[in-house]
């Protein structure tokens, strides 16, 4: 459900193992796609890993509302789309 890299470990390919794992995993549970809330300083990541910006969705936490981009990943083509 949550997934992070702390920023010593960024630029490393820790991200892009996490997310391929996730992804893998989902596919072979025969899931179409992740849908991802994402940091906002997250998204250029996720974009060059073929997510796309679908929208965002806002919090208020403390008071303080936080908004945050929301992706989509396909990790299995569409049956129907052929």
């Amino acid at each position: 459900e949550h997934m992070w890299v702390m920023p010593a470990a960024m630029g490393r390919g820790v991200g892009r193992a996490l997310l391929r794992r996730a992804a893998d995993h989902a596919a072979a549970m025969n899931v179409r796609w992740l849908e991802i809330e994402s940091d906002p300083h997250a998204v250029a990541f996720y974009r060059r890993m073929g997510a796309t910006l679908i929208g965002e969705t806002s919090y208020v936490l403390a008071g303080q509302t936080r908004t945050l981009p929301v992706l989509r990943l396909e990790v299995r083509p569409d049956d129907d789309a052929q």
